[in-house]
């Protein structure tokens, strides 16, 4: 459980950290992944993963964006908000078999995954088991920001960088708060949990790439330094269905300002191979 000292920290940049007894803090499937706005009647559930660092509280919004016709998963992996005293987990061996089971018993088909970097490997990865155990499959895998897996150990590198050179990176890929990256108190809690997930980013080497059965839709930032859009349609590879790749304004962390064109995405028209840019200017 976090101490005082760390509720001080994060409640500072308005970081609400709820302290959950024993008896009330979620085990088992609910801890990895929850449901913040249930909408029995919605046609589609999405499940959405984070990127390196981040955790389920950077979806949560999404509900209302995405109104009644879609419910909103969000998965809490170790070592961030409400599981802060779990020690975050550095191989997708080890995160990917718990998201399977949480999937498998707490979401309703159908639905679809939605992975930004770090969660669009992990996208990848859990869509390959739940189809390998026989389902239920997800009807698509919206993937954001992120090398395809046969190209992601690039990215993970990072882990390797000193705490200064580190916290240099996290600011030149925007998204993080300037109040936050001076805090020392906060640094501790938070490089952690970041090199612990690019240490899953740079050790995943799938053995072989399988086409998924289902469509993929990739979103690539025009002005990510981290994957371009032509790297993003690596992802192509991933699927044996139908490909899109979709280009929108901004960096790595293009969501922080504005979300993906998920309703669009997300419709279940046709998808093609082909670039479609949302309000990208050259």
């Amino acid at each position: 459980m976090a101490t005082p000292p760390v509720v001080a920290v994060l409640s500072r940049i308005g970081v609400r950290m709820p302290q959950p007894t024993t008896a009330t803090r979620p085990t088992g499937a609910a801890a990895w992944l929850s449901c913040a706005a249930p909408r029995p009647t919605a046609r589609l559930r999405l499940v959405c993963l984070p990127y390196a660092g981040a955790g389920a509280g950077t979806y949560r919004p999404w509900s209302t964006l995405l109104g009644d016709d879609v419910e909103v998963w969000t998965a809490q992996l170790p070592g961030r908000e409400r599981r802060l005293a779990d020690p975050p987990l550095r191989t997708m061996a080890d995160l990917a078999p718990p998201l399977v089971d949480a999937i498998v018993e707490r979401v309703a088909a159908p639905y679809a995954i939605f992975g930004h970097s770090l969660g669009a490997l992990i996208g990848y990865e859990v869509a390959t088991r739940l189809l390998a155990r026989g389902g239920p499959a997800p009807q698509r895998l919206v993937v954001s920001a992120a090398r395809p897996p046969q190209d992601s150990a690039p990215i993970g590198s990072a882990q390797h960088l000193d705490d200064a050179a580190l916290t240099r990176w996290l600011r030149d890929l925007g998204g993080v708060s300037d109040e936050v990256l001076a805090d020392a108190g906060l640094l501790d809690l938070i490089l952690p949990t970041v090199r612990a997930d690019l240490a899953v980013v740079a050790s995943y080497r799938p053995t072989t790439v399988t086409p998924l059965p289902l469509p993929v839709d990739a979103v690539a930032a025009a002005d990510d330094p981290l994957i371009s859009p032509d790297e993003m349609a690596g992802w192509a590879a991933c699927t044996a269905v139908g490909f899109s790749l979709t280009v929108v304004p901004g960096g790595h962390l293009y969501l922080h300002d504005s979300p993906p064109p998920l309703a669009r995405l997300l419709s279940g028209r046709p998808t093609t191979v082909g670039a479609h840019a949302e309000g990208v200017t050259r």
